[in-house]
């Protein structure tokens, strides 16, 4: 271990996503939509990649000015990081801190790898069934595939 000492700058107002694999930081910016969120508001996002972690070698950080998560959003970091932390905080001071738990069931956050599903051809919100918490295995409502790994893939704000 080297002796780099790196930091992002604090908010006063927000959210922070901690603990999230490395190399995940990127995917769940995407998903969320964060880019979107910063050209719309103009608040500071700020994503640290590869830092340095005791209990994980490495990980990475998300830190969202004046943005609080929705449960579909919280579904997509459980998902992509199920061992992440989130933590709350308003006029400088942290109110609120809690890990994420994957859900039984997740919404219209993720796509059916099966080319027939109806939800692949028809304005149908996607519902998914957890089916294995390692590795993920997610189980779509309509056409019943099971799938993990690579077959996840998320629905992308732009």
């Amino acid at each position: 271990m080297n002796d780099r000492r790196i930091t992002i700058a604090k908010i006063n107002t927000g959210i922070v996503i901690d603990h999230i694999p490395a190399g995940k930081a990127y995917l769940i910016s995407q998903v969320l939509g964060l880019n979107a969120l910063a050209r719309e508001t103009g608040d500071i996002i700020a994503i640290g990649i590869n830092f340095e972690s005791p209990s994980m070698g490495k990980k990475d950080i998300i830190k969202v000015e004046n943005l609080s998560l929705s449960r579909d959003m919280l579904n997509v970091v459980s998902l992509i990081a199920p061992h992440a932390t989130i933590t709350r905080i308003a006029d400088g001071k942290v109110i609120e801190k809690h890990k994420v738990e994957i859900p039984s069931v997740v919404g219209d956050i993720v796509i059916c790898p099966d080319r027939f599903c109806v939800t692949n051809h028809e304005e149908v919100p996607g519902q998914f069934y957890i089916v294995d918490h390692e590795p993920l295995t997610l189980r779509c409502h309509y056409c019943e595939s099971e799938f993990f790994g690579p077959l996840i893939k998320y629905k992308e704000k732009t």
